[in-house]
């Protein structure tokens, strides 16, 4: 779905009193791009527990909803090494944030923290590229939850948001499979009648919509 017509689709459920909310969010593009690029600054591959922990803690300081967040442990899974052997893999934990859970609508959002490359990889440090900021996380997805902790304080602030309960979860695997945090996201699923996910868009702005399978 190109961007302009999702935001157009929000102008005619909301109505003009989006329109002041759209104009913050543009405005707040550059204090976005600085938190991202703080974020990625932090090596928090699946594997990396204190870097896991630390990006945890920042998230936590970020999440400004009406609702406690939760910090769920995961339990272990297990992984098959390339020498056969199996070996234990303990997960960091995963957020979760449930806002107006007796709402009639229920909304969740989904998003990990964990990167690819580990602490050892060349590739950890953030950079400027003319308009467009590259780094470890950037895309995937530490740039996609700022977005949606921003989407969510503004959207606090319309007139018929308490129509609306919505669930994020945060977690710390899904670049290895989501062993960890599998069963959360199937329960969050059942819960809810609508589910985003901010996962990256395409080049020119436009979003997924539908997956096969």
């Amino acid at each position: 779905m190109p961007a302009d017509n999702l935001a157009a689709a929000s102008r005619s459920v909301w109505g003009a009193d989006i329109e002041p909310l759209l104009e913050r969010l543009d405005a707040d593009g550059e204090a976005l791009v600085a938190r991202t690029e703080g974020w990625s600054k932090i090596n928090s591959g699946s594997f990396e527990q204190p870097g896991l922990a630390a990006m945890r803690a920042r998230l936590l300081d970020a999440i400004d909803l009406p609702a406690t967040p939760e910090v769920i442990d995961l339990s272990p899974s297990q992984r098959v090494r390339p020498d056969g052997e199996v070996m234990e893999v303990q997960h960091g934990a995963s957020i979760r944030v449930r806002v107006r859970p007796e709402a009639p609508i229920q909304v969740a959002l989904t998003g990990h923290y964990d990167t690819v490359f580990p602490a050892s990889h060349p590739f950890q440090a953030p950079w400027r590229e003319g308009d467009m900021l590259r780094g470890p996380g950037v895309a995937d997805m530490k740039g996609g939850i700022a977005v949606m902790l921003a989407a969510l304080t503004a959207f606090e602030q319309l007139a018929g948001a308490k129509r609306v309960g919505y669930e994020v979860l945060l977690s710390p695997d899904e670049e290895i499979g989501s062993m960890g945090s599998a069963p959360l996201l199937a329960e969050l699923g059942a819960r809810a009648q609508l589910g985003m996910t901010y996962e990256p868009a395409m080049a020119d702005g436009a979003l997924v919509d539908a997956r096969k399978g």
